[in-house]
């Protein structure tokens, strides 16, 4: 998901604690210390984040984001963690998780407001029972509202960017603004944003019979289920597709289907799947893709370009 960095001074947030403690006494939501970041992420890897918050509420992003601002503390927004790998020394500074703001409703004929930390799948079905066209794509997209306009997620001929008419921002000090879908720029697998942390977004449907919606959702459903390793945790499709090419097809042309380095492994279903076994590590599933990225590039001429985002610190 989706998701943005601050690109300020790290510092300790030990140090900082009873500071942080006594600031916060307004804030309603859950507050973590040193939460293994391996319980938030589908492909279940990654160190702790020196702090994890939980918000309730707009007003608790309000209260919260002057306060890490103040403290100089790094910001990571997290979605539903399935487009994420954390490598193994965690994350520095704070992480804010959106799941609390989930709330969903259809405004006018054919728009729908989402909240950042709905389920994509889950506003997917909130449309089709409202018999609204155009998200049946993101039935299969395991990620937040949130994270799927960060990252324009899609899938083969449909993306985020094709649905969206505007995106609710807040930020780093706690200021709102609205932005049409004209203010942002949009790529493969990218959204150019202000920097700022995501509330909401507000898509643009169209209106079509349940029963049609619902055969197309199951289509895609099906087709999801029968080419991707779904079984096992993972963080989705782990490299972009080079244009013109896919890039499991690439990765399987050189001979790394089912290619293992601990418990981590590349599918023999989906070569741009990487899976854990169970006790993966995110230096496993780092070394993974450093070779595939050689091999590929070794033997075709063609640079792989993640899709995943990494981030953390290595173990000292």
């Amino acid at each position: 998901m989706a998701l943005m960095e601050m690109d300020v001074n790290k510092q300790t947030p030990d140090f900082l604690k009873k500071k942080l403690v006594l600031d916060l006494k307004g804030f309603s939501g859950e507050l973590y210390w040193h939460e293994p970041m391996s319980k938030h992420t589908t492909l279940k890897v990654g160190g702790p984040a020196d702090l994890l918050l939980f918000p309730k509420s707009e007003a608790d992003l309000a209260l919260l984001m002057p306060i890490l601002t103040k403290h100089a503390l790094p910001i990571f927004v997290l979605g539903n963690g399935s487009n994420l790998l954390v490598r193994d020394g965690g994350i520095t500074g704070a992480v804010i998780h959106l799941r609390y703001l989930n709330q969903m409703k259809q405004v006018g004929a054919n728009h729908l407001f989402a909240e950042s930390g709905v389920s994509y799948p889950k506003l997917a079905l909130f449309a089709k029972d409202h018999g609204l066209s155009g998200l049946e794509f993101a039935s299969g997209i395991p990620g937040s509202v949130g994270g799927a306009v960060a990252m324009n997620a899609g899938i083969p001929n449909y993306e985020t960017a094709q649905v969206l008419i505007s995106v609710r921002l807040m930020d780093f000090l706690g200021n709102k603004g609205n932005y049409s879908v004209q203010d942002l720029a949009f790529s493969y697998r990218k959204t150019t944003l202000p920097q700022a942390l995501i509330l909401s977004a507000t898509f643009i449907l169209r209106s079509n019979p349940k029963r049609l919606i619902e055969a197309k959702m199951k289509h895609l459903l099906k087709r999801r289920q029968v080419t991707q390793p779904l079984q096992k945790p993972n963080c989705g499709s782990v490299f972009k597709n080079p244009p013109g090419q896919h890039a499991g097809a690439l990765i399987e042309a050189v001979g790394l289907k089912g290619f293992s380095i601990g418990d981590a492994q590349i599918s023999e279903r989906h070569g741009n799947f990487i899976l854990n076994h169970g006790r993966a590590t995110a230096s496993d599933c780092l070394a993974l893709i450093t070779k595939i990225q050689e091999d590929v590039t070794q033997q075709t001429g063609i640079t792989l370009a993640l899709e995943v985002k990494v981030i953390g610190r290595d173990t000292p």
